[in-house]
This record gives structure tokens, C-alpha cells and sequence, in this order.
């Protein structure tokens, strides 16, 4: 029953005793994860007693390159010390949490989210945009705060 989901040197007797089938509804995702040139000789690795031992072993990282608000280019090296490292879930998971850059968008964009939202539910504010002369002397306001935020 192992063979058809297991690939491996190991006898059928030692293979079931150490190695849980994979579930039908999962996926097993194997890639280099690394810039390591070292890394196109695959090595062989019989020591590990658990998925923790393989991260500890081999400490894969990928440099990556993202695009900042300018235009330019922004170079981070991502680590992953466990499979939850791989994980964005909607900017919650390792992925986001373990990037700086990451985690900056994502503060950015959450910082924005409730801006909009106490803008959304901010009755006097919304009677102002409604009315020109008053959204332009908003404008201007909050023009010369920002102005003051820059220079201080």
C-alpha cells in the first residue's frame, strides 16, 4: 500500500515503520528552495528523525527581489526553518510575518483598510466631501499637516 504513494531505497518493512502514507488530499511539493550552487548535487541526508531535522540540516533560503512603491527593487533573503514558513494566508502566515518587506506592505495596507473604514463610517467627514468648498479646505489642511509631518 506504501509503495504507491512512497518512493524510497528503504525496504517495505522499514519504510512502513517510519513513514505515514501521504493523504490522498494533500500534495507533497519537493523544489530547490535555495540559490545554493552547491545545491545541484543532491545530497543525501539519513539522519533526520522529523521534518525539523531537515530544515536544521539543510536551512533553505532564497534571495528575492520585490518591487517597492518607487519602482525599485528591494533584495531579501527569505529563509524557512519549517513548513509553515511557506504559508502567506492572506498576509497572516510566516511567509508575510518573517519579510520585512512583507510585513511593511501589510502594515500599509491594513493602516489603509481602516482609514477607509473610519472614513466610510465619519458622518461630519462625509458631509464635507459632499460639499466642494469644504473638501478643498480639507485638502489644504491636511496638505500643510503633512508638509509639517516631512519636515519635523
Amino acid at each position: 500500500m506504501l509503495e504507491k504513494n512512497f518512493i524510497s531505497k528503504a525496504t517495505d518493512e522499514e519504510s512502513s515503520a517510519n513513514v505515514s502514507a501521504l493523504d490522498t488530499n494533500k500534495t507533497l511539493m519537493i523544489d530547490q528552495y535555495t540559490t545554493d550552487a552547491s545545491a545541484e548535487d543532491p545530497e543525501l541526508f539519513e539522519d533526520a528523525r522529523n521534518i525539523s531535522d531537515v530544515f536544521s540540516h539543510f536551512k533553505p533560503n532564497v534571495e528575492v527581489g520585490f518591487t517597492d512603491e518607487e519602482g525599485g527593487t528591494v533584495t531579501e533573503t527569505l529563509q524557512f526553518r519549517e513548513i509553515k514558513d511557506f504559508e502567506a494566508d492572506g498576509g497572516k502566515g510566516n511567509l508575510v510575518a518573517n519579510s520585512e518587506f512583507l510585513s511593511g506592505l501589510k502594515s500599509n495596507m491594513d493602516n489603509a483598510a481602516k482609514m477607509k473604514k473610519q472614513l466610510e463610517q465619519n458622518k461630519k467627514l462625509r458631509d464635507m466631501l459632499k460639499n466642494a468648498d469644504s473638501k478643498e479646505e480639507l485638502k489644504a489642511y491636511l496638505q500643510e499637516l503633512l508638509n509639517e509631518l516631512e519636515n519635523a
